[in-house]
């Protein structure tokens, strides 16, 4: 017997009849015409599968290490990154002491003298509060309420890092003039430092002295209440 995967259609008349008298029946509708999209949409989305595919080949022979962020009691990596509004150009400085060799620059990232560039060591003098964010909607609104909290918590550094394109990260920087600094990490190099997964959003709390409090991975999750809660308990500290 054939084998006929239509034959549910109804006893007595073959897949072929049936699907003819449908076209008989129902003329043909025009195709659509394809939906017009954005350049700056386009090349966001490029640029966010690329760093995606980068931060997951630089974590291969990590897995021990994970993406949930870095774990309580770490302490803060250092680096160097171009503060996104900067005519700084080039990727975060991530080399950690002189005698580290797993980068090919020679200045360390804490001496990096350049006033268009962010070091850490700078921010440690006081608790912290790192957000990593991709330019999308989602992280930026994420980063606009961060940004509100912060001036209720005058004692706290806060940094915003934009991972991706350096176009996007403008743009976003453009759109919203968030009032705390904001760095570049064009090619994840922080993203993997710091050991935090490449989509939206992580937020590192961290004490005076740069020892990690906490680190909150899909952050944006959290209330307002809730995100102020975490702040005010590393101010405390």
């Amino acid at each position: 017997m054939p084998d006929d995967r239509f034959a549910d259609l109804g006893p007595g008349t073959s897949a072929g009849e049936r699907l003819a008298d449908l076209d008989r029946r129902e003329p043909e509708r025009p195709p659509e015409p394809p939906r017009r999209r954005g350049r700056y949409s386009w090349v966001v989305g490029v640029a966010f599968v690329i760093l995606i595919a980068v931060v997951v080949g630089n974590t291969i022979g990590h897995e021990r290490e994970g993406s949930n962020g870095l774990a309580a009691g770490a302490r803060l990596p250092r680096f160097a990154a171009p503060i996104v509004s900067s005519s700084l150009e080039g990727d975060p400085n991530i080399k950690q002491s002189a005698q580290d060799d797993s980068v090919g620059n020679h200045t360390p990232a804490c001496q990096v003298a350049d006033a268009r560039a962010v070091r850490s060591c700078d921010l440690v003098d006081r608790p912290l509060v790192i957000t990593f964010i991709v330019p999308t909607s989602e992280c930026e609104a994420y980063l606009d309420r961060v940004d509100r909290l912060r001036s209720r918590f005058s004692g706290v550094n806060f940094l915003a890092v934009i991972s991706g394109s350096r176009s996007g990260a403008r743009t976003a920087v453009r759109e919203h003039s968030w009032g705390e600094p904001v760095v570049s990490d064009d090619n994840g190099a922080l993203l993997t430092l710091f050991r935090a997964p490449p989509y939206c959003a992580t937020t590192v709390f961290a004490n005076r002295g740069g020892i990690v409090r906490t680190t909150k991975t899909s952050a944006q999750q959290w209330s307002d209440e809730r995100l102020a809660a975490a702040i005010r308990a590393t101010e405390a500290r």
